[in-house]
């Protein structure tokens, strides 16, 4: 079982948990409550500013794109938010 962030809404993969939450939800989401603009997160995690922008509002379409893991790494570094082991009950 593992989790990013630092709260227990953020389980990625615990079975048991009925609410769980996918990685690109949570960045979604976090990058969301943050209150930066696109433009300046990707500047604080060096991440350029039309991969970042599909990624949090999509393309043309509609069609959201995902990110490479180098990416997502930077962007989790820039929100604060950490993948690590669940503590066992």
């Amino acid at each position: 079982m593992y989790w990013i962030g630092n709260s227990e809404r953020y389980i990625i993969n615990d079975m048991a948990d009925k609410q769980r939450q996918s990685m690109t939800e949570i960045l979604r989401e976090a990058f969301h409550a943050d209150g930066r603009s696109i433009y300046q997160m990707g500047r604080d995690a060096d991440i350029p500013y039309p991969a970042l922008y599909r990624f949090i509002k999509g393309d043309k379409t509609g069609r959201k794109w995902s990110l490479n893991l180098i990416t997502v790494e930077k962007l989790a570094e820039a929100l604060g938010l950490e993948l690590r082991p669940r503590k066992k009950a």
